[in-house]
């Protein structure tokens, strides 16, 4: 039977977020009207504006085309709400307590690393622990492995440059990282090693898409086996 369905992400994008609103809109009915209440919801409501934006961008003239693809969209959007939440996300807290404490310091040479492996090397050295830094490593190399995926699946990006798309994202998010501390207090900081790691993360991605291009190859000539022995 031949799937007709045919939208664009936009809509898609528009919905998504429009559930997510609605989602934290009813926790926050739930938990009732106070002001703690009312700023962090407010800081959603940010965070989620300026993560509909972003997704927009990397989304835009995708046309999405049968359920599975509109499925693997909404699939893929949630992670990426996750992953902006967990990296770029305003933490109110962090912002209140930075403007009310007049003795709050920052260090620049803590908050920009430019020269490769340091911070990996001090980890594993002791501090804060190996085991700490391992699930930093692995946390890093997967964390952008499914945009790599996403981007080639709906050919937004060239078969030929995808660890170059990865490495220009991974590079963007730490310099906003940088800004949101330097800015709005928020305790993170830009390091060449996230770079290396996200960008050599990309290999997983490509390594997903080349099983997956496989996988329905395989699934394609089964069918078509099936068809002609029936």
């Amino acid at each position: 039977m031949k799937n007709n369905f045919e939208t664009k992400s936009v809509t898609v994008t528009a919905l998504f977020s429009v559930a997510i609103a609605l989602f934290y809109f009813i926790g926050f009915l739930l938990d009732g009207f106070d002001r703690y209440n009312v700023i962090e919801f407010l800081a959603i409501w940010f965070n989620l504006s300026m993560f509909t934006l972003t997704f927009l961008f990397i989304t835009r003239k995708i046309i999405i085309r049968g359920i599975s693809q509109m499925l693997f969209f909404l699939a893929f959007q949630l992670y990426a709400w996750i992953a902006f939440l967990l990296l770029l996300s305003i933490d109110v807290h962090q912002l209140w307590f930075g403007w009310l404490d007049r003795h709050f310091e920052r260090n620049l040479l803590f908050m920009i690393n430019v020269i490769p492996f340091r911070t990996l090397v001090t980890q594993f050295s002791g501090f804060p622990s190996a085991y700490y830094a391992t699930h930093q490593i692995i946390g890093n190399i997967i964390v952008l492995a499914p945009l790599c995926f996403f981007l080639l699946y709906f050919n937004r990006v060239k078969k030929r440059c995808p660890f170059l798309v990865i490495f220009l994202y991974s590079l963007s998010i730490e310099v906003l990282q940088f800004l949101s501390d330097l800015l709005f207090f928020q305790a993170r900081a830009m390091d060449i090693d996230d770079v290396i790691l996200n960008t050599s993360g990309a290999a997983l991605g490509i390594l997903a898409y080349v099983f997956y291009l496989g996988l329905a190859a395989l699934c394609r000539r089964f069918v078509r086996k099936e068809s002609i022995s029936h």
